[in-house]
């Protein structure tokens, strides 16, 4: 005779089975937060080497992060490229790689901005390219827009228009990857590396606004 699963056998698979979940769930999503990261960095990496060669081309200088200075209302003429990604779109080519994964404002939305501090800077001016911050993550609009295309303090992942003050919406597991002078890209935790460096005598640690060595401006002095 053909014997079935008792309720009491049905109960116990499926509370293995929800155990089991639980467990694996959390693996899961740590492991596919490390792939989105891992695709955040090769973007920066790809968009600090575009910088680069903007440069190369324009007399070791930087691009500016907008053409028009300090208001959106600078009167640019419709499609003219005056945010620092239009400029440099001709370098990557792929507006793709604007576009963390992770950008907790939501996908399709510009995620890296260019720090005051190196806009429209020469090349041979940065005292230690190695801890110059080029790029960073911070954005909630779209490619071109001039909102959030600059940033004053590493910890801003927001706009000006009420979002979450200077403390918080990291990008990845409570810290951020960070696209330097020299090209390279690293993931640096809330409170260490540039979100606790500070140059400048009276800024918070993580500006990079004020352009010039310390203890006038923030750029990191030579190492």
């Amino acid at each position: 005779m053909r014997r079935g699963f008792t309720l009491i056998e049905l109960l116990v698979v499926i509370a293995i089975i929800s155990i089991l979940a639980s467990i694996l769930f959390p693996v899961f999503s740590r492991a596919r937060s490390k792939a989105r990261g891992a695709s955040c960095t090769s973007n920066l990496h790809q968009l600090a080497i575009a910088l680069k060669m903007y440069a190369d081309d324009y007399d070791e200088v930087m691009p500016r992060w907008s053409l028009i200075g300090g208001s959106p209302t600078g009167g640019a003429p419709s499609g003219y490229p005056y945010t620092w990604d239009e400029q440099v779109l001709p370098y990557y080519r792929n507006k793709n790689i604007l576009y963390c994964p992770e950008n907790p404002f939501g996908r399709g939305l510009r995620s890296y901005a260019l720090p005051r501090y190196v806009s429209g800077t020469g090349l041979g001016r940065f005292p230690n390219p190695v801890a110059t911050v080029a790029l960073f993550e911070k954005g909630q609009y779209a490619f071109g827009v001039w909102d959030d295309a600059t940033g004053e303090n590493v910890y801003q992942s927001h706009t000006s228009r009420g979002q979450p003050g200077y403390s918080e919406v990291p990008f990845h597991n409570e810290g951020k990857n960070f696209a330097f002078i020299d090209g390279h890209v690293k993931w640096y935790t809330k409170g260490a590396g540039p979100f606790a460096a500070s140059y400048r005598v009276g800024a918070d640690p993580g500006a990079c606004e004020v352009p010039g060595e310390p203890p006038s401006g923030d750029w990191p002095p030579a190492g």
